[in-house]
């Protein structure tokens, strides 16, 4: 069994190689690049056949994705997809159960050792157990039945059937979530749309009302400014025109007033004229009363001597005389009021009112004119 173990380990990473190089046009229909399995010549570690057998995976994959797409697409030609995966899973097989001169055990432990390694995890782990049971499944425990008349043609299509089915499973759910990502990512972007349109419609809405607001504002500044330039042209307008009165009425009290100084000035000098010439005809008057008050004296002492004249002549009695009438000089009584007038005349010349003095100078006046026109008589 170690002998036949170590074969195995011989053989294996070159098959493999070989069945990777064999498939290479069935990663060029997935877009991969050809790999280059020939550095593998020589290796025969578990480890190495582990990863030439996770490339070959990866390619088996590929086929089962290609198939279950092919016929998701409904295309005619999809049986050439399986026919390359029959002849390299052919090959593989065939290569394990020569290497290990058909002894099941043997495969088993092999598989065991391979399917354990770091490199195949996950989906990969899980399909080399697979592909191990179906290996082991088909084998008997007849090693040379299983050199000779092994059937890797129904291995390999009942493993196919099973691969191919879950990897369709898997693409149909991969295909779901896609569409139902797509789905979701449709309806998030739909969202996002409509958020986007709301919120342009709500950006528009508050813009246009933000411009009227602004619009609304500025008209009302404007009538504030137009109201408050009216109000300022009225204020200037009234103070001018407060001002032009102002004007007007210290122009009028400025005239008032110099007409008043004038009148008050001509009215002083008339009264000073008045007073001139009421002082001088007072004086007139005066200097005539001392004339003729002068004159009646000198008259009355004339008519003194007459009367002790005759009074003389009365007391001698050797001569008789006739009666004599002794006229008494009618100024008596002028003399009188010629000593009145002057007392009047200083009264006039004390007053400051010349018309009074004229009024009280009147009677006076009139009766030295009467006494002068008595004199001439």
């Amino acid at each position: 069994a170690l002998r036949t173990m170590a074969s195995i380990l011989r053989i294996v990473p070159f098959v493999l190689a070989g069945v990777s190089q064999s498939n290479a046009n069935i990663q060029q229909l997935r877009g991969s690049s050809k790999q280059d399995f020939a550095k593998l010549g020589g290796a025969m570690q578990p480890t190495v056949a582990a990863h030439t057998l996770s490339m070959v995976e990866n390619e088996w994959r590929s086929q089962a994705l290609l198939f279950a797409e092919c016929q998701a697409d409904g295309h005619s030609d999809c049986e050439r997809v399986q026919s390359n995966f029959q002849k390299s899973c052919g090959t593989v097989v065939t290569a394990v159960v020569a290497a290990s001169s058909g002894d099941r055990d043997t495969v088993n432990e092999y598989m065991g050792v391979v399917c354990d390694e770091p490199e195949l995890k996950d989906w990969k782990h899980e399909r080399c157990q697979s592909f191990a049971r179906a290996i082991s499944s088909t084998m008997t425990a007849d090693s040379y039945e299983n050199r000779e008349r092994l059937n890797t043609q129904s291995l390999c299509f009942g493993f196919w059937a099973n691969m191919s089915s879950e990897e369709g499973a898997r693409a149909a759910q991969e295909r779901a979530w896609r569409a139902k990502r797509m789905e979701v990512e449709h309806e998030l972007v739909a969202k996002q749309a409509r958020e986007a349109a709301q919120a342009l419609a709500d950006a528009t809405a508050a813009r246009k009302a933000q411009m009227a607001s602004e619009a609304k504002r500025r008209m009302i500044e404007e009538k504030r400014r137009a109201i408050e330039e009216q109000h300022r042209r009225q204020v200037a307008e009234r103070a001018a025109r407060e001002a032009k009165l102002a004007a007007e009425r210290t122009a009028v009290a400025k005239e008032r007033s110099a007409k008043h100084a004038a009148q008050k000035a001509a009215n002083e000098a008339k009264i000073r004229q008045r007073r001139e010439a009421a002082r001088k005809a007072a004086e007139a008057q005066a200097a005539e009363a001392d004339a003729k008050l002068a004159q009646a004296e000198s008259e009355e002492q004339e008519t003194r001597r007459r009367i002790a004249d005759v009074e003389a002549t009365k007391q001698k009695p050797h001569e008789p005389q006739s009666p004599t009438k002794v006229e008494v000089a009618p100024y008596g009584k002028e003399t009188v009021k010629a000593a009145k007038v002057v007392h009047a005349v200083q009264a006039v010349v004390a007053t400051p009112h010349p018309e009074k003095t004229q009024q009280a100078l009147q009677p006076h006046a009139a009766f030295s004119g009467k006494q002068a026109t008595k004199n001439k008589k």
